[in-house]
């Protein structure tokens, strides 16, 4: 039984990375672009940049710490980047995984033992925590043996590293889920606090990769002071230096110690799984309050449960929602620049006010609402073929929602921004436009391979909003139509070929409605009947 719970587990944590999914065309065969293989391929790619980033980034303090006799700092840098980024990697992963996954119930109504439900859901976590890790630490050595003799035993230090920092991060980030998860079941706004937690590890994340370089070298030119420092104040942490860098006495302790830290984590999960998964406390209760029902239409009944759906899951609305989060942001940002961009030379100026609204177009498409909001459905999706309306005015306040979210608000950095930048009434009028009229076209495009490519057998909301295909083509083709005239305009200025901004942006604003055009016919024609018979 155990062997089989783990292989499933594993199973479903493949499909995530591949969005590989149980729904078939009638023929039942997949397409090859759904093929594990492709993303698989994608994933390598993604890999290989960051290895070479990491590669990169050490480089910077390995010559003057390899050859310095601070070997053991060296390494406990290591240790520490590769600790974050797996923690910060898994957090929100081991909460959806171990404490909010769907079917939890099921598996406890099972004559399996609650540790070993636990153990196979951690299993897979501790994996990918392992990936994250190899990513930071492998290239760190590699660097590292570029400009120092590698010992025998170095290499076993590193290699047992390697398997105990994923370890720890495992720990804590099921503390953590678990500490979030306590608050949340705690609440009645669920969603903000999720949410709150989520934008500030993004915070801290974002942070420290824009930092990174000028952090590496501050710790580069510190080392000396840094490690007399630790020497000094933080003894255990000079043991766990020296145990990476290859001191075998120094890596058993350490080895010893987050073992065992691992040990009390999962003899407490365990002895309270069952209380945890299958906790449904929330804040005080609502009291009912008789009041006037309020009658609307079938379509603004369909907005609201489309906005209901969105806002009501946290999942949902911060991995498709981030594009208005960052519209906003990005406005505020420039608002404080303002007297930067007034330096600018005025040809700098005409460059920029032809790649705004392109720029905004760019953000919207990494926030595909349409492209999940089917399969966001998934059983329930009965519910909306079995009501008295018809498939397009279904399909019709998703793109609504999706237009509101993106659409709208995409006004705030086309107007404030436009006007900043002292441009023509007219460029602002196409300025506008151009990113209101984009927004309809990715919201057709995720509408349509939606329900071309609908994943409704998911377990958490995490497979239906980010891992899943029809998102991921929504996405890539979205930003391959931004791309199109952002290169055309690049050509044209390489080629010294003089055009108006006025015209290149009609142009770019006619072009988007063109290829918007097929898409919504299909919708209209071919996907309510589609919708209908899903």
């Amino acid at each position: 039984m155990l062997k089989t719970l783990i292989k499933l587990q594993f199973q479903k944590a493949l499909a995530r990375y591949t969005a590989n999914s149980s729904n078939k065309k009638k023929n039942g065969k997949k397409s090859s672009f759904n093929s594990p293989a492709v993303y698989l391929a994608l994933l390598a790619f993604v890999g290989v940049v960051f290895a070479f980033m990491f590669y990169n980034m050490f480089s910077m303090m390995a010559p003057m710490l390899a050859t310095s006799g601070f070997s053991w700092l060296y390494f406990l840098y290591v240790m520490g980047a590769s600790f974050v980024i797996s923690t910060i990697g898994c957090i929100f992963l081991s909460l959806s995984q171990l404490y909010e996954a769907k079917d939890n119930e099921l598996l406890l109504s099972m004559p399996i033992p609650p540790r070993s439900i636990l153990f196979c859901r951690m299993l897979p976590l501790y994996a990918q925590n392992l990936l994250f890790c190899a990513l930071v630490q492998v290239p760190a050595f590699a660097a590292y043996a570029t400009n120092a003799s590698v010992s025998a035993s170095l290499v076993v230090s590193q290699i047992v590293i390697l398997l105990l920092v994923p370890l720890l991060s495992l720990s804590i980030s099921c503390i953590l889920g678990w500490l979030i998860a306590f608050v949340t079941s705690r609440t009645r706004h669920k969603n903000v606090v999720t949410i709150v937690f989520s934008l500030v590890f993004f915070a801290l994340y974002f942070y420290l990769y824009y930092q990174a370089e000028d952090l590496v070298k501050t710790l580069a030119a510190n080392s000396i002071g840094i490690g007399a420092n630790i020497m000094d104040s933080a003894y255990p942490l000079y043991l766990t230096g020296l145990g990476a860098s290859g001191e075998l006495l120094p890596l058993f302790g350490v080895a010893v110690v987050i073992i065992a830290f691992f040990a009390i984590v999962y003899a407490v999960l365990s002895h309270s799984f069952i209380k945890l998964a299958t906790a449904k406390k929330g804040a005080k209760k609502a009291v009912y309050k008789e009041k006037t029902l309020k009658v609307s239409s079938a379509s603004k009944a369909l907005l609201r449960k489309e906005r209901m759906m969105f806002t009501g899951n946290a999942t949902y609305m911060l991995n498709s929602g981030l594009s208005a989060l960052i519209m906003v942001g990005g406005t505020i940002y420039a608002v404080f620049q303002f007297n930067m961009v007034n330096t600018l030379p005025s040809e700098f100026t005409d460059i920029i006010s032809v790649y705004l609204p392109l720029i905004i177009s760019f953000v919207i498409a990494v926030g595909p609402i349409s492209a999940a909001s089917i399969s966001m459905e998934a059983k329930n999706l009965w519910l909306m073929q079995s009501l008295p309306v018809s498939p397009l005015q279904v399909l019709t306040q998703k793109l609504k929602l999706h237009f509101i979210v993106n659409g709208v608000v995409s006004l705030v950095p086309s107007v404030v921004l436009s006007i900043m930048l002292g441009m023509k009434p007219v460029n602002i009028i196409i300025t506008i436009l151009i990113p209101i009229i984009f927004s309809l076209f990715s919201g057709l495009l995720g509408l349509m391979f939606d329900l071309k490519k609908p994943k409704l057998d998911w377990n958490t909301t995490a497979e239906a909003v980010k891992q899943s295909a029809s998102v991921m083509l929504s996405l890539l083709l979205s930003v391959l139509a931004v791309c199109v005239p952002a290169i055309a305009y690049s050509v044209l200025l390489s080629f010294e070929i003089k055009i108006s901004t006025e015209i290149f942006l009609a142009c770019t604003a006619f072009y988007f409605i063109l290829i918007s055009l097929p898409v919504w016919f299909w919708i209209k024609n071919k996907g309510t009947k589609v919708f209908a018979n899903l």
